[in-house]
């Protein structure tokens, strides 16, 4: 896990580095610029003629500092200034006297890119918040057309480093040397597209001073410190009763992929309490799992169940209401709501699941879009949602106190004050029953007595996981969500032989 902060919140440990620590910004300049030298070094050992391309705010000071740098090890690095030298900020001014001093070539405001080996984006930091127009522009577009590789210091430039927005034009980096920690407008989209493969360098700069509210992500390497302990000593009963309410007529398969989800994440029982007309597919396709038809007392297995996932393939029929309802009003464990009993929630704004001890819900953005305009058809577009999601995940959390596990191609996990990033899954996920069994892994986790942002996050992360090794065997245009549920051994035992 590491913070993932915006320019602000970088900013604020990079000013306690300098004010409280006291060490001055022309060093850590100097320790950035060196990290993004031994990178070039390293993974551009042939390049020999580079371009640096430097901006009048600080990023333009590790650029020029990268050149000169550069040449000191036997390249050649020219730097290609744009904009106005009595702009330049303190520090940048410095390092352009160095570079200056130690023969270093300053281009023409007019040069063209052709001609060199590499290019390092150096032009814009963190701190970027405007449109990029005019020869900024211009010359953006001739690095992407070019066949150059290209690394960026810090960010590429044209990425909001806070919400990964681009900001009218952007280089398109093969790698991004960021400063310290990860910037979320590298981990977010559209951002994520354009910084290739980041390599995070520490130039000495800690989290003093950091509000808890950053972001943390969910990486891979993450997932085996969260997983629940298991027992030699155990039995069925040790790891938890799910109630899974799935499944209306000829709607079983949501059901079996979450309840096979539910087990392959190591639950103990798994009751799916479905339509009557499910009875041969489920126990069929999941012998098990226990099997309650949905004319059966639901209030029985409410008393049985140690947590409720109610909501994959349930559809939204009277009968689906009065399922729903009766589960709010009467559940006080730990509950993952998902899919219809959202969109059921959304149609029907006095529900509530205030009863239960802690409440998840799962929707994707069409299903947020419903609920947050339960009682504003045209207050929010599924567009506003996709291009903030730790805003309306985290808003929406600490308004409501559920855990909001807010799906997408990187999905959000907040309670409204811890807030978690999964970095995690591939596009092959984005396949029909992916979400049912995602509900099904939360459910599990839950019923293993896993408390609600715990359950989500290392839900989201196994999910993610499983799905990255089930595209590693198939290939992202063959995963289907069974493959998805059938891979979880693999993301709970790395190493396995898939």
């Amino acid at each position: 896990m590491r913070y993932l902060l915006t320019s602000e919140q970088m900013k604020t440990c990079d000013s306690t580095e300098i004010e409280h620590y006291g060490v001055p910004s022309i060093v850590l300049m100097e320790r950035a610029a060196l990290s993004v030298r031994d990178v070039i070094l390293h993974r551009y050992a042939q390049a020999s003629n580079i371009l640096v391309i430097c901006g009048s705010g600080n990023n333009g000071g590790d650029g020029f500092a990268v050149a000169r740098l550069l040449n000191m090890a036997g390249r050649r690095a020219d730097v290609l200034f744009v904009g106005k030298h009595d702009h330049m900020t303190q520090e940048t001014a410095k390092q352009a006297e160095i570079f200056s001093r130690h023969g270093g070539t300053i281009l023409p405001d007019e040069s063209g890119v052709k001609g060199y080996d590499l290019i390092v984006d150096a032009l814009f930091g963190i701190g970027l918040c405007r449109e990029v127009i005019g020869r900024y522009a211009d010359l953006i577009h001739a690095v992407n057309r070019s066949d150059t590789p290209v690394v960026a210091v810090d960010i590429p430039s044209g990425i909001s480093a806070d919400d990964a927005h681009v900001l009218g034009c952007a280089v398109r980096a093969d790698i991004t040397v960021t400063m310290a920690f990860p910037k979320l407008g590298l981990m977010l989209y559209p951002g994520a597209q354009y910084c290739g493969e980041v390599i995070v360098s520490d130039i000495g700069i800690t989290a003093a001073g950091l509000k808890e509210d950053a972001v943390i992500s969910l990486e891979s390497s993450d997932l085996p410190a969260l997983l629940p302990a298991r027992r030699r000593t155990a039995n069925k009963g040790t790891y938890g009763r799910l109630l899974l309410i799935a499944g209306t007529r000829n709607m079983a398969g949501a059901a079996c992929l979450a309840g096979r989800a539910a087990y392959r994440s190591g639950c103990g029982l798994v009751c799916v309490y479905s339509h009557e007309e499910n009875r041969v597919i489920l126990q069929t396709s999941l012998p098990e799992a226990l099997y309650a038809p949905s004319t059966d007392s639901l209030e029985h297995w409410l008393d049985w169940a140690d947590a409720v996932a109610v909501g994959p393939g349930m559809g939204q029929s009277e009968r689906s209401l009065e399922v729903l309802t009766q589960v709010l009003l009467q559940w006080t464990g730990p509950l993952v709501l998902d899919a219809d009993a959202l969109n059921l929630m959304a149609a029907h704004p006095e529900l509530s699941a205030e009863n239960a001890a802690s409440a998840i819900v799962t929707p994707h953005p069409g299903e947020m879009a419903r609920l947050l305009n339960s009682s504003d058809p045209e207050g929010v577009q599924i567009s506003d949602i996709v291009s903030r999601p730790v805003d309306v995940a985290r808003q929406y959390a600490a308004r409501t106190g559920y855990v909001t596990v807010l799906k997408g191609a990187r999905t959000v996990i907040s309670d409204g004050e811890e807030t978690y990033l999964n970095l995690t899954g591939n596009e092959g996920m984005a396949t029909g029953g992916s979400g049912d069994v995602l509900t099904g892994i939360i459910g599990s986790f839950l019923a293993q007595g896993m408390g609600a942002l715990d359950a989500a996050r290392t839900g989201v992360l196994t999910h993610g996981v499983a799905g990255d090794e089930a595209a590693k065997k198939l290939g992202t245009r063959s995963v289907t969500a069974g493959d998805i549920a059938d891979h979880i051994p693999y993301a709970l035992h790395p190493g396995a032989d898939a």
